[in-house]
């Protein structure tokens, strides 16, 4: 996985489940430009579509978790 953002999305991830919020308050510890939270969801959205990130529920209260084919990723 190239982009920068998925893989910080994918490590913020390997320590458990995460909201939206949660995910875009880990970018924003690592940059100080961060993402908007729309950009997080359709990064989530587009890995979810991969089968790297599965969610549970939906909208701002959806939880996000590592299926095990994100579990497998190298991302350093």
């Amino acid at each position: 996985m190239g982009n920068v953002a998925i893989r910080e999305i994918i490590d913020c991830l390997k320590s458990g489940e995460k909201t939206v919020k949660d995910v875009v308050d880990c970018l924003n510890r690592i940059s100080p430009t961060g993402l908007q939270p729309l950009a997080v969801e359709l990064y989530l959205w587009l890995l979810a579509q991969r089968g790297y990130v599965e969610a549970k529920g939906s909208g701002p209260t959806a939880l996000y978790s590592l299926t095990e084919k994100g579990k497998a990723l190298r991302t350093s």
